[in-house]
């Protein structure tokens, strides 16, 4: 079954997803660091998702499984049945991470270190 887990990446024009089989559970922390490392991008939103992407993908790119990109939720490769675990809101700059066990948390781009 693996360790799945989806990422939502929200514009100001729609959404892209990204999910993993393998890293779920480290999606959070993956995606707080995907964050950082857009920082010099936050206004621009076609690269900051492209930067996010390519952090979050990184460990698979010379494999043809383990993550991938989706424009709407596929139940088949989501996690928790089509909800994402993870929110990156670049027009809001927020992070929200849904909780399955506790609440969803929520903090600002400026927040994460």
């Amino acid at each position: 079954m693996g360790d799945r887990a989806m990422a939502n990446i929200k514009t100001s024009h729609g959404s892209i997803y990204v999910y993993t089989h393998w890293r779920g559970s480290e999606l959070p922390q993956i995606a707080k660091s995907a964050i950082l490392a857009a920082k010099p991008r936050w206004g621009d939103e076609s690269y900051a998702t492209h930067i996010i992407i390519d952090q979050l993908t990184k460990d698979s790119r010379d494999s043809e499984t383990g993550v991938g990109i989706m424009l709407v939720p596929d139940h088949e490769d989501a996690y928790n049945h089509d909800q994402p675990s993870v929110i990156v809101d670049l027009p809001l700059r927020t992070l929200i991470v849904q909780g399955h066990e506790h609440e969803d948390t929520q903090v600002s781009f400026s927040e994460i270190e």
